[in-house]
């Protein structure tokens, strides 16, 4: 079928007839009478709905664009109209049949014969892609990275204590109809229903039980997974910035039952020299599990909840508590259950009572957040609470874990049609109320249910319950890149593992290991039933304590990062092939972290190496910048004792890290950096960080930040690197206390020159052993600084 699109398209081309216009959409009503468009939503973006033509065509809950931007070019050839954008996309819809090719150049090609069909209470719609190779994403998936060859089932679901190798994790907590090709293009089922998408021979078949049509959108990347990525979040949506504590350690644990331990805990760790930005309180804030629904704090437990939010804070700790979808009747919720039943704000049956719901602890019924009237009682209560000094929200269970099939929800919507939607709709509960009472404060809230778009509402997923074992751990970088890839770029995991393994409860040398995945993954948070904190394995102190202390001083990087994801969409946490390159995976275990970091966990129990591939480009060892070179498609055997994470830099890169020990978040400075160049020979190359107040929600929008631009180039034994400042934003230094370290100097340098100014040789320092040469400067950076070595 492809092949005949391909052929087809490429005589069409050619034959075009010279009756051109400007617009934005081609459509046309087929011989059975369907209703067929083409619309360009962006340059990169092409739209194609299939109707029948008394139906209506299906608002979308994902899509965050709403309004074509843009004039395309159209041109109609006899039965044929084309439509042509600006970003690369050619789509060609023969007026008859409803038959669609979209080219967005070879082999990013798809084509669309135009039917469509129901059956088996399904709606079917199947896309032919030319070429047969990887595709990525459709949100959380853990069980491998390359999707081909897979039916995934769209039906957000829970799996307790979850492993590497189980075929069950092929369905998981947030799924999305939405996936990328290798070849740089993405392909988007709007539909939220309960779905299939089958990704089988280079075609792409999608059913659904959602009652409407299906729309889908075709997204061009230009043959870049990255451009794919930020486009799919301009469509959908991206995260504003992070509140920087969010990318501080955190603390976590199934659970604190009272204020005096969680006391006990922040005072333990910040005397044993850990930093720590935050807490994150389970259950027990409102009582017993029985109580869930509660929502207010248990005054035996917690006798000074507004004390102890407040001397945390005092510490730079700040407090994310728990919420559940589920009020229960058997506990001390019982009120609010009565309330929400006696007001028509549960989810019902279908002859309008409350339809009950029992979960693992007890009996209830289910908020609707469908239903505007729970929205605004829920949001009452979370602001009730965030008045009393909780700073972030946390919200479980929110697959949901249990939905049951019969219930019906005020948008009419049955459960297995509004299942994926729920994470949603809960998490904008949450967002619209830090939108309108608290603008000026960024949110974090973790969720681990929704689907498509979700990360518009500030959210910071996690894996979910996973086993506290190898098996556990090995998912987590597949977890990562699919969601990341999706638009969730700040899925984590439970830093230890979570679900107990009976037979080996407590084991330092998996801790250590997840420690240090977890150092490099979006947000770092321990979390377990049993030895949560890193203090409980005093043997490994000393490799606990530097891991989490390397945490703070990649802030900047990391900082940086944040940035992308908020301006461009861009996950933390990006495969190997992400900015270019032909080094794939069907199985990940190595990432990159930015551009600019290759890490290479270890998985395995036992290991003490690694056989790490490298991707597209030029890099070298982190902890041996000034040793051997490797290139694209290297495999290398890595040493990596229980001390030891493997990481390489690219050639050219600049890594920016803080140059001060830090207590928590709070103190981290753009006025002290310390910046590491890697040069490539004979090439010119950048960096830059990102800087703003850390507090400012819409910095962006606002303009309110700014970037420092660092270019290199090192030739012949000369080395120069140039700084520029552009932007500002409220408390922004005037001066910066620099200490740059140069990497792969072979010789020691006769000069180092600042803004014309030689450098005394007490000023700067060579090291024969590791190659490198190290001085420090002031730099007013209202103006340019240029440094040259020679």
């Amino acid at each position: 079928m492809t092949k005949i699109y391909i052929c087809g398209a490429v005589a069409l081309l050619c034959a075009m007839a010279a009756n051109a216009g400007t617009n934005n959409e081609i459509n046309t009503v087929t011989s059975t009478g369907r209703q067929v468009s083409v619309t360009a939503v962006n340059p990169y973006i092409i739209k194609v709905s299939n109707h029948a033509r008394e139906s209506k065509s299906n608002e979308s809950a994902a899509v965050n664009i709403h309004t074509p931007l843009i004039t395309a070019q159209t041109t109609t050839a006899g039965r044929t109209r084309v439509l042509a954008t600006s970003g690369g996309i050619t789509a060609m819809l023969d007026t008859v049949n409803g038959s669609i090719v979209i080219d967005g150049g070879v082999p990013r090609v798809i084509g669309d014969n135009g039917m469509r069909r129901d059956s088996l209470n399904r709606k079917w719609v199947s896309v032919a892609t030319m070429s047969n190779g990887a595709f990525y994403g459709a949100g959380e998936r853990g069980y491998k990275l390359n999707l081909q060859g897979d039916t995934l089932i769209m039906y957000n679901k829970q799996n307790y204590g979850y492993t590497a190798g189980e075929n069950r994790i092929k369905q998981m907590n947030i799924c999305m109809p939405f996936v990328i090709s290798d070849q740089g293009y993405g392909i988007f089922f709007d539909d939220y229903a309960a779905a299939w998408l089958a990704v089988e021979n280079g075609t792409l078949t999608y059913s659904t039980e959602g009652k409407e049509d299906i729309d889908y959108y075709y997204i061009n990347g230009n043959g870049s997974i990255a451009n794919v990525v930020e486009q799919w979040t301009a469509l959908v949506g991206r995260q504003q910035l992070p509140p920087v504590w969010a990318l501080g350690y955190i603390t976590s644990k199934y659970g604190y039952k009272t204020e005096a331990e969680t006391r006990s805990v922040i005072d333990s760790l910040k005397r044993g020299g850990y930093p720590l930005d935050g807490v994150v309180l389970d259950l027990y804030w409102y009582g017993k599990e029985e109580d869930m629904g509660r929502l207010a704090w248990d005054a035996d437990q917690w006798p000074d909840h507004k004390g102890m939010l407040r001397d945390f804070k005092k510490c730079g700790v700040n407090t994310v508590i728990i919420s559940q979808p589920y009020i229960l009747s058997n506990g001390r919720g019982a009120d609010n259950f009565n309330y929400l039943s006696n007001h028509g704000m549960l989810a019902k049956d279908s002859l309008g009572g409350i339809h009950p719901v029992t979960i693992w602890v007890g009996q209830g019924g289910m908020l609707d957040v469908a239903n505007p009237d729970t929205k605004a009682w829920l949001r009452d209560r979370y602001s009730a609470l965030t008045d009393e000094g909780v700073t972030g929200w946390w919200g479980d269970l929110g697959e949901p874990e249990v939905h049951p099939e019969g219930a019906i929800h005020a948008n009419g919507k049955t459960a297995r049609e509004y299942h994926n939607q729920y994470g949603n709709d809960w998490s904008e509960i949450i967002f619209n109320l830090f939108q309108d009472k608290y603008p000026d404060t960024r949110l974090m809230t973790m969720m681990r249910g929704g689907t498509a778009g979700l990360q518009r509402y500030n959210v910071f997923p996690w894996s979910t319950d996973v086993s506290r074992s190898w098996g556990g751990l090995k998912p987590q970088v597949n977890i990562m890149l699919n969601s990341g890839m999706s638009g969730l770029g700040y899925m984590s995991h439970d830093v230890g593992g979570f679900a107990v393994d009976s037979a080996n409860p407590v084991d330092p040398e998996l801790y250590v290991r997840w420690l240090q995945l977890g150092t490099f993954s979006p947000v770092l948070r321990t979390h377990s039933t049993v030895d949560a904190e890193p203090y409980h394995y005093p043997q490994q102190e000393k490799i606990l304590k530097s891991l989490i202390d390397e945490r703070y001083k990649w802030l900047p990087y990391n900082y940086t990062l944040a940035y992308e994801n908020a301006a461009k969409g861009w996950p933390l946490v990006r495969p190997l092939n992400f900015h270019g390159g032909n080094v794939t995976q069907d199985n990940a275990d190595e990432y990159l972290w930015g551009h600019d970091l290759l890490v290479a966990p270890v998985l395995e129990q036992g290991a003490d190496k690694r056989v790490v591939v490298m991707p597209e480009g030029s890099w070298v060892d982190y902890l041996n910048p000034s040793g051997k070179i490797y290139t694209t498609g290297d495999s290398v055997t890595y040493q990596a004792p229980l001390d030891v994470l493997p990481r390489f830099v690219r050639l050219g890169a600049f890594i920016v890290q803080a140059d001060n020990k830090m207590e928590n978040t709070g103190d981290f400075t753009a006025s002290q950096y310390h910046i590491y160049y890697y040069p490539k020979t004979g090439y010119e190359t950048s960096g830059m960080i990102y800087e703003d107040d850390h507090a400012n929600p819409k910095a962006l929008e606002q303009n309110q930040y700014a970037i420092m631009t660092l270019n290199g180039i090192d030739n012949n034994g000369k080395t120069e690197i140039t700084a520029t400042m552009q932007g500002n934003y409220p408390g922004m230094p005037d001066s910066r206390n620099l200490t740059f370290t140069v990497y792969r100097v072979n010789n020691k340098p006769g000069s180092v020159v600042i803004n014309g100014k030689k450098l005394s040789a007490r000023k700067w320092d060579y090291n024969a052993g590791t190659g490198s040469l190290s001085f420090s400067t002031n730099w007013q950076s209202s103006k340019p600084m240029h440094i040259t070595v020679e």
